[in-house]
């Protein structure tokens, strides 16, 4: 079993934002579009808007310079089952609601909602991504319990909330870095010919690209962390989410 990348039609899976609350922030004077989905009553947003707004803060703006959405995203039990994900990222997402109509188009970060109180079971031989994976999520916070077959982590809603906002946000920003250095920087240049570095930077194995991403995501976790910028406290400004007419519901654990 596995789930599918085309979906209802013409658009992936997660492009589907059906029944998605929409709310906006300036940050470092660009606007950026939230797209929030329900979530199911097992689930949460670990990050709020503001969490992630606050983060985007912190980076280079050069280097999120075209992002202009982040989506919360609530997965279908299935996707969670089969092919779970703290996040994504999507060089040119192509968003519509439940009836087909057009929300966004244009690069974008996906944010998962999360059931903090699930665990996460390793296989007891790793290889060094593997090792590296758990000593990211036990600095996050997870519990890392070792038996003789499989490595389980337990979470909590606050080091869900570490390694999504910490790690995962700045992580797919990273692969945004990467394009922009491969791809669109290259592409300015009149001698070069852009289908060709589009075509060269998807043809990269997978694991160089992950490896890029990893890199920059953890740069910015030591500088933040060494200035004390994070970690901070979580932004849970009940009064803002309703001004924003989204559903506070979202973002607690009932």
């Amino acid at each position: 079993m596995t789930v599918p990348e085309i979906a209802h039609g013409e658009y992936r899976f997660w492009e589907r934002m059906e029944n998605a609350r929409q709310a906006s922030r300036i940050v470092s004077g660009r606007l950026i579009k939230f797209f929030v989905q329900p979530t199911r009553a097992d689930c949460v947003h670990a990050c709020t808007i503001d969490d992630l707004a606050r983060m985007l803060s912190y980076l280079p703006a050069p280097d999120w310079a075209g992002i202009g959405a982040v989506l919360l995203r609530q997965p279908r039990r299935k996707e969670q089952t089969l092919e779970a994900v703290w996040g994504r990222f999507s060089y040119a997402a192509d968003l519509v609601d439940g009836n087909g109509n057009a929300l966004y188009a244009g690069p974008a970060i996906i944010i998962e909602a999360v059931k903090p109180d699930a665990s996460i079971k390793f296989g007891k031989r790793l290889f060094p991504e593997g090792i590296a994976e758990l000593e990211r999520l036990k600095t996050d916070g997870h519990i890392i319990r070792s038996g003789d077959r499989d490595h389980t982590v337990e979470s909590t809603l606050e080091s869900c909330r570490a390694t999504q906002l910490y790690r995962t946000f700045p992580h797919e920003v990273g692969h945004w870095v990467d394009f922009l250095k491969k791809v669109e920087l290259p592409g300015m240049h009149a001698s070069s010919d852009y289908a060709t570095l589009l075509d060269r930077f998807y043809s990269r194995p997978s694991k160089e690209k992950e490896q890029f991403a990893h890199g920059y995501a953890e740069q910015l976790w030591l500088r933040l962390t060494a200035s004390q910028a994070i970690p901070f406290a979580r932004q849970l400004d009940r009064e803002r989410i309703q001004e924003d007419n989204l559903l506070l519901q979202d973002f607690e654990l009932s």
